[in-house]
């Protein structure tokens, strides 16, 4: 008991000096995160600018910058493959695609540009794994798994 007791207070000490530690450098390390996740998010605005004007150099720099500063971002990855599929780039797309997945397995967007990236491969195999991904993640259903439905049927009216 008494051996628990000491425990449980060193424990106490490590944690209150542990705060003590995070609030006195808060300011500097808040200031970096937020400088990071501001220079993050313009990037990504950025670079959602570059996709509307279906500008797809200027994206990938965009999307590109967002990834390298936070390589942890599933959304960037997935814009950076779309905007590099767009582009014609199919083997930077997939690189791409599958980082966002590595991220987040069950980014439905990432999976449904997937699906795409695949139908314009000409692999409709690749592009059905990605619609029943889809189908199992989207149990009540989703726009993702209606869009890459509807671009495997005309893939598929297409191509006979």
């Amino acid at each position: 008991m008494k051996n628990l007791i000491n425990l449980a207070s060193a424990l106490l000490i490590v944690a209150g000096s542990a705060g003590a530690a995070l609030a006195a450098g808060s300011s500097s390390t808040t200031e970096t995160n937020t400088y990071s996740s501001d220079a993050t998010t313009q990037a990504f605005r950025d670079g959602e600018a570059a996709v509307e004007a279906q500008n797809w150099q200027q994206a990938i720099i965009h999307f590109q910058q967002a990834v390298d500063l936070d390589p942890g971002d599933a959304d960037a990855f997935n814009m950076l493959a779309y905007s590099q599929r767009k582009n014609g780039d199919l083997d930077s797309a997939f690189t791409n695609y599958n980082k966002a997945l590595a991220i987040d397995p069950d980014h439905e967007q990432a999976l449904e540009y997937l699906g795409e990236a695949y139908l314009q491969a000409g692999d409709l195999d690749g592009a059905m794994k990605q619609l029943e991904t889809l189908d199992s993640i989207c149990w009540m259903g989703c726009q993702s798994y209606d869009e890459l439905e509807s671009a495997i049927a005309e893939f598929k009216t297409d191509n006979g």
